[in-house]
């Protein structure tokens, strides 16, 4: 797991570059209720690869919506950076969910997250994890599904 953490970081590392344009180009940017950064995303969604659910960094919110913040700004936070570079400016929806659930390790990141959550003992974290984290017309297609 700390492999698959370490890759996640670094794919957010190299997609920031590709955000940033888009949110110059556009002016906004469609991230951010999770308060946290991507790095810090990253860092608070991998640690739930571990088994167990870490401290929560926002004393406000409960630590299941701010699980289910910080997966939507992940999401965001990916798309914007994939409608940035050359070609993806008018990217579909199919295109793009295609892109994130095959070909990114966030999206490897978050089926083995949801293996661990949808048995979680976090009050709401279950019914995140299976309601919200992995769309349904995606969930057959986690490397962690039982054959």
């Amino acid at each position: 797991m700390d492999l698959l953490r370490a890759a996640l970081q670094r794919e957010i590392e190299q997609l920031r570059t590709w955000y940033d344009l888009a949110v110059t180009r556009r002016g906004r940017t469609t991230m951010g209720v999770s308060r946290l950064t991507p790095e810090e995303m990253g860092t608070f969604i991998g640690a739930f690869l571990d088994g167990q659910a870490p401290p929560n960094p926002r004393s406000d919110i409960p630590l299941a919506a701010l699980f289910r913040y910080a997966v939507e700004d992940l999401k965001a936070y990916y798309s914007e950076a994939l409608a940035a570079q050359p070609g993806h400016s008018s990217v579909d929806s199919t295109t793009l969910a295609d892109w994130f659930w095959r070909d990114t390790t966030a999206g490897r990141v978050l089926f083995a997250v949801y293996e661990v959550c949808k048995q979680s003992a976090v009050p709401g974290m279950q019914m995140v994890a299976t309601g919200l984290l992995i769309p349904r017309a995606r969930s057959a297609e986690s490397p962690f599904a039982k054959a």
